[in-house]
């Protein structure tokens, strides 16, 4: 994600000055000068103060999809926001505007790198050809990276109809984008439990600093092998509901610096010294995320499936449907939710097949989804694990 950084910073950096700002224009201007300075998870907080009042302005999803495509593990956020935004873009967008209500066309650059990162490659395609239109518009650097990204596709990139990339999105599952974190006081353990989040209270046995290496931060939390090679990550929440990621738990803060030097080494440059029994900032270890074990990684079998939905109520009748059309669909009790699934599947491109066929008898919103003992996990993982 490091060379998306340098186009936020180039797309970001000219910030708007007012003599007078209400509390949302100032939320606008403060989230601004976080994604300038890379304050990810801080401007995105600013933001959603923003999206609750106006949560069809193109320019805040915009700058929501933005930021949300810097973080691991929450490309299917920065899709719905940038698939919202792409419904209103201005060539003639104004930087820095709080009253601009339309995206710039950069949100084709962000969509088509999120659309990358889920394997989504025909869409990726077509939102490329789009900013492609505005070659001599853009700097070249947003072309030479929109062009590096696609060439990760793992496979041929297929058609899509004209206009389905840029349709809009449901809002991903476990995510809330009406959801403000508290500034203050500690996170009610119900109410993570109800961001699907599992944690566990630390007790140390000591008050003394002890010293390690934070390496990111993130709203919504992403296993950690979604950091490279990196080993022996802890994953906490802090009293803002803000993930961290730290390595090591040092007496002595020169052993945790000669970390920090070997991490930045590995291309981690923004890592940081932090003293990691701060009751305040890592007093709660999580466990897991929407039943994702973060810290396990895959072992063993993978089993893939085509999910139709999830329904609390009713299903509707276009999915009551595929029971005449579709063989082997289960229904699965998930919390008060019934999830419709067909599988397992050994292999991912059984599921994709079986995918494609519930596309050719009319439903084309069915995604796949894969479990490692009992456990779902992210689908990139789960293909490289075993195919």
């Amino acid at each position: 994600m490091k060379n998306i950084s340098t186009g936020l910073i180039l797309l970001f950096s000219v910030l708007s000055l007012n003599a007078q700002k209400t509390d949302l224009e100032f939320a606008f201007d403060q989230a601004r000068a976080d994604l300038a300075q890379r304050n990810i998870a801080q401007a995105i907080h600013s933001l959603r103060k923003v999206y609750i009042e106006e949560p069809s302005n193109a320019n805040i999803n915009f700058l929501m999809g933005a930021a949300y495509t810097e973080l691991p593990g929450t490309q299917e956020e920065a899709i719905f926001h940038l698939k919202k935004a792409v419904q209103n873009v201005d060539e003639y967008y104004k930087v820095g505007s709080f009253i601009e209500k339309s995206a710039p066309i950069h949100v084709y650059y962000y969509l088509a790198i999120a659309l990358v990162e889920k394997d989504r490659c025909a869409e990726a395609d077509q939102a490329f050809k789009e900013f492609s239109k505005y070659k001599s518009k853009v700097d070249q650097y947003f072309i030479d990276e929109v062009d590096r990204h696609l060439q990760k596709c793992p496979y041929e990139k297929d058609e899509v109809e004209k206009d389905k990339w840029r349709q809009q999105v449901s809002v991903p599952e476990g995510y809330d984008p009406n959801f403000i974190e508290p500034e203050e006081g500690e996170l009610d353990t119900a109410d993570l439990a109800m961001q699907g989040l599992v944690t566990q209270k630390l007790e140390y046995t000591t008050n003394a600093a002890l010293y390690g290496v934070q390496i990111g931060s993130n709203l919504n939390p992403s296993p950690t092998s979604s950091y490279a090679d990196i080993k022996n990550i802890d994953v906490f929440i802090d009293n803002q509901g803000i993930i961290r990621y730290v390595v090591g738990h040092f007496s002595y803060r020169k052993q945790a610096e000669s970390l920090l030097e070997s991490l930045q080494g590995k291309g981690f440059k923004d890592a940081f010294v932090v003293n990691v029994n701060n009751e305040r900032k890592y007093s709660n270890e999580v466990i897991s995320y929407n039943n994702v074990n973060l810290r396990s990684g895959i072992r063993g079998g993978v089993e893939y499936y085509v999910q139709l939905g999830a329904f609390k109520d009713t299903v509707p009748q276009e999915i009551l449907e595929l029971y005449f059309e579709v063989d082997g669909i289960q229904e699965i009790k998930k919390d008060e939710m019934t999830v419709l699934v067909i599988g397992a599947f050994e292999h991912y491109k059984e599921a994709l097949n079986k995918k494609d066929e519930v596309s050719l008898v009319g439903f084309e919103d069915s995604f796949i989804v894969a479990y490692n003992r009992g456990k779902k996990v992210p689908l990139n993982e789960a293909i490289n694990s075993t195919d």
